[in-house]
């Protein structure tokens, strides 16, 4: 069975789109990062609508020029997913050290988005993620 991170670091990122992103809150307790992207499959394959779903987000740092993406057709460079990094552990000193306890991440993964430059990238702490199709007009 596939780790999380494989999961989502199989999927086929580079030259595929960032449309659009937004944060749902669910059940008034929790957040999810919804993003809008068209993925790209097999080679030769068109693109895909897709929503990206990061489940139970707990920090989101995004630095996106829109600009430069608008001029990148919002193509997206690459994307990872890992279960420890610098950031995590940056927050788990400076943000969570007196509000939690020492593991309060340990079930969490970093998303990271990177755009074309100059479009920016994003960074999420997330459970984990699901992928929705894009919903048929009915």
């Amino acid at each position: 069975m596939k780790s999380t991170s494989d999961e989502f670091n199989n999927l086929r990122w580079h030259d595929s789109k960032l449309r659009s992103l937004r944060i749902v809150r669910i059940n008034d307790d929790l957040d999810e990062v919804h993003l809008e992207v068209e993925l790209r499959g097999t080679p030769g394959q068109e693109l895909a609508p897709m929503t990206v779903v990061l489940e139970d987000a707990v920090f989101i740092f995004c630095d996106i020029d829109l600009q430069g993406k608008r001029e990148c057709s919002d193509d997206i460079s690459s994307a990872k997913c890992d279960a420890k990094t610098d950031l995590m552990a940056k927050i788990q000193t400076e943000r969570l050290q007196q509000q939690h306890s020492p593991g309060a991440l340990a079930a969490y993964y970093h998303f990271s988005i990177y755009l074309i430059p100059p479009g920016g990238s994003l960074d999420v702490i997330a459970s984990g993620f699901r992928l929705e199709p894009e919903q048929g007009v009915g």
